[in-house]
Parts: structure tokens; sequence; C-alpha cells
């Protein structure tokens, strides 16, 4: 098999790796050692949430809250205020969808003690592409990576699975590879080539005889070794040996302890269904010490029209989601070392588009973003940091050193930003010194916003 109908191969299954164009060959599988973590998750609500319907609240009757009524001394979980919407039967047409949404008022209190809430976040954009690259890596030019991949290249970039995305800005700025999964079924059928039926697990049917498939494995890497010693050119040489080690890597995907039953819920709840579905996947994944990061996706936030209903549904959904992974990390024994970051392209606002009950939000450039660990400890959980004033949903300002919010228009403070958060991030998984980083350099200060 050559590369071109191997590459062929894993696009029909599903799964597509995406060479570098630089990158030192990753060794061989025996080479290597199981990543114990920390893992990391990133969370994408694509399209710009509208923070003040989730951690951000305003009172209402003003510009930016039409849909709850906010009080700030019940409407709390620790240090964090939430907009106490319910869930409305109304938004969904299938009674049976109601268990699967989550609140503000379940999930807040839930997890408060185990996260972080930056509200008062300055995009900087309000462009989509801008945002969501922003809001991944910490700067939204450059070819900049995926904090998840900076991470992955940093402590293991030889890792057959260190960056998984299913979603959303993964971008690896030319480090490692990048894995796309998009199904648990495609990944059996790729890390089982020659069982008849691999998503069927009572069906153990081979096309070959383990022994005869074991000499054409052998026969084709040698071929391939050969190809590989034979070239001169930087690009061709590093293409062979990234196929080289990948093939040499495919009895390691068998380690993977796939779930035997998908998890389902009603179709109008189907992009849900698929952000729970590649978590079991990637959950999987980090279980087998096989990959660092994944990434994410639930989309339908960009809500010019129909907020009030759009945009509740959404958050909703992404809530429950949310939940999920960390139920998943739990059983799988792993969400104390696992790190969850979630955002958006940017907020939405500021007020709405008309007067109308059906009308929308607009693009807005502040937003929120969340972490999470089942380590309360790494993150420093249970704290809130940063706001916006209730006149012009404007970021205030925060005391560098305390992170305490300071008045709009103080000089003394500094007003969060992408890069602040991925500068932080960086510092909290020790790849601040290593090659990639230093690569990739981010402007400005570190605040401790991880303790």
């Amino acid at each position: 098999m050559d590369r071109r109908n191997f590459l062929q191969i894993a696009a029909m299954t599903g799964l597509a790796v995406a060479a570098p164009a630089i990158a030192a060959p990753r060794s061989a599988r025996a080479a290597l050692a199981p990543y114990k973590g920390p893992f990391y998750v990133m969370i994408s609500a694509r399209g710009g949430w509208d923070p003040t319907y989730l951690c951000d609240p305003k009172p209402k009757g003003g510009p930016f809250n039409r849909r709850y009524d906010y009080n700030p001394d019940a409407d709390k979980a620790g240090e964090f205020r939430y907009a106490n919407i319910g869930i409305d039967p109304t938004l969904v047409t299938d009674p049976l969808a109601l268990p699967h949404l989550m609140s503000n008022a379940s999930f807040f209190p839930k997890h408060a003690a185990n996260l972080v809430v930056i509200n008062g976040l300055n995009m900087q954009t309000n462009n989509h592409d801008r945002g969501v690259i922003t809001t991944w890596s910490g700067r939204g030019d450059g070819g900049y990576p995926n904090f998840a991949a900076l991470v992955a290249a940093t402590k293991a970039p030889s890792h057959p699975l260190t960056f998984i995305s299913s979603g959303g800005y993964d971008g690896t700025g030319d480090l490692i590879p990048v894995t796309r999964l998009n199904s648990v079924s495609a990944f059996r059928k790729l890390a089982s080539p020659n069982r008849v039926n691999p998503t069927d697990p009572n069906s153990t049917s081979t096309y070959v005889a383990p022994a005869t498939y074991a000499r054409i494995q052998s026969a084709q890497q040698a071929r391939l070794a050969a190809f590989k010693d034979a070239q001169h050119l930087p690009r061709i040489a590093n293409s062979s040996a990234q196929l080289y080690t990948a093939r040499s890597n495919f009895d390691t995907l068998t380690e993977v302890e796939l779930p035997d039953t998908l998890v389902t819920i009603p179709g109008e709840l189907s992009d849900l269904q698929r952000m729970m579905q590649q978590t079991q996947l990637a959950v999987a994944a980090f279980k087998a010490g096989l990959a660092v990061g994944v990434n994410l996706e639930l989309g339908g936030f960009d809500t010019h029209a129909n907020h009030d209903t759009v945009q509740v549904r959404q958050l909703a959904k992404l809530l429950r989601g949310i939940d999920y992974v960390i139920e998943q990390a739990t059983a799988a024994g792993v969400y104390n070392q696992t790190l969850i970051m979630v955002g958006s392209d940017f907020g939405r606002g500021k007020g709405y588009n008309g007067p109308n009950a059906a009308d929308g939000k607009d693009h807005w450039p502040v937003s929120s973003a969340m972490f999470l660990s089942g380590d309360a400890s790494m993150i420093g959980g249970g704290r809130l940091i940063g706001g916006t004033d209730d006149v012009d949903q404007l970021p205030l300002p925060i005391d560098p050193d305390t992170l305490g919010t300071l008045e709009l228009g103080d000089d003394s403070g500094v007003v969060i930003t992408a890069s602040h958060l991925h500068l932080a991030l960086r510092e909290l998984a020790g790849v601040t010194e290593g090659a990639p980083a230093q690569k990739f350099k981010l402007p400005g200060e570190i605040l401790p916003i991880f303790g």
C-alpha cells in the first residue's frame, strides 16, 4: 500500500492525519510510554455565545436582558452569579429531549468548586474566523497553534493520537499532526483493518489469518523503510517518515477501550449527541495514554435572530455537554488530571438589534471563558475573575496582582485579553520555555489567573 492509498483509506474511514511541513520524524511506538496527563479538553461554543445569559448576568429591563429576572442575592453559587433561566418545555418539540438540557441553576452549583470563570474578556475582534483563532491560540494571526496542540507538541509529540480534533480551531503551527476523528465506528475500522466487521464487538472474523496479516505488515514496512531511506528532499523524507511511524503505531490503536454502546439522545439534539459521542472517543484515548488534548465543538450560537430562544437552547445543550465530559472523565479516572476550557468566538451585544421578541443580538467583542478541573487546586477553583459594566457591557479592568475588579477606566488596571489567558495556561501547563511556545510567543504579562 503506497502513501496515497493509505491516505485515501484513512479519509474514507473518517480519520485524517495532517503531517506538518517541517517536523522531526516521530519515533516508533516501542520507545513510547503512555502519556499520563494532564489532559486538555477545548470546548468551543461556535458562533458567539452570550455571557449575559450564562455567567455574566444583567438586570432585567435594561438593554441586555429580556429573558430572566435576575436576583444577585439568590442566583449565585459561591463567587459565581448566573442567569437564572429555566428549561422551558417549548425549547424542544420532543418532551424526551428535556432531560438532556441543563440549566445554569443546575450547572453552576454542581461544579462551582472546580470552576474558574473569566468575565470581561476583550477578544479585540467581532470577526468569527479571527475570534475562533484568538480564543484557542491566544493570537488571531500568524498561524498560532491551538493551546492543546501546543502542549501536545511539547509533552508528547510522538504519540499517535496526541492531538485530536472533532471540530473547532485545530491549527497546530506545523508542530505536530492533527487527528480528526468523526466517529467511534470509523476509529474501529482504522484500528482493526484486518477484521471483517470491526464495528461488531462480537465478530472476530478476519480477512486473512493473523500470521499472514503480520507478514503483510512486515513486508509493507520493509518496502516503506527502503523508500524512506532513499529520499533526499526534506518534505518527501519527512512525509515518508510520518507514514512509517503511523503504520508502526497501528497496533497501538487497539489499546483504546472504545465503548460498545454509543450514547444516543433524541434526534433534535443531534449536535449534542455528536459532541457526547466524540467525548466518549476522546476520553478513551486519554485513558489509553495515546492523547494529550482534544477539541470539541457545539455550534448554533450565532443568534442574530430569535436570540431568546435559540441562545438559551444552545447554552442548555452546551452545559449538558460539559457535564457529560466531566461524567466520562470521572468514570475513566482521569478528571483529576484534566483541564477543560470553554470559550467562544466572542460575545453578543451590546443589547438587542431590534425591539421585537424574535430579534437577536449581534457580534460584540466582549466575552467570557470558563475553566474546570477535577483537581480544583490545579486551576484554583471556585473563583470569578473580571466583569463588565451594566451600562455599556464594557470590560472592567482588574488589578494585575490581586485580580480584583476595578472601576471602568482605571488606568492602573489591566483589561483581560485572550493573550493573557494563554500566557497563564502555558505557565500552568509548564510549557512556557519549551521550543513550541518560544516559536509562538505571545505579548503581555502573565497574570496569576490560575493561582
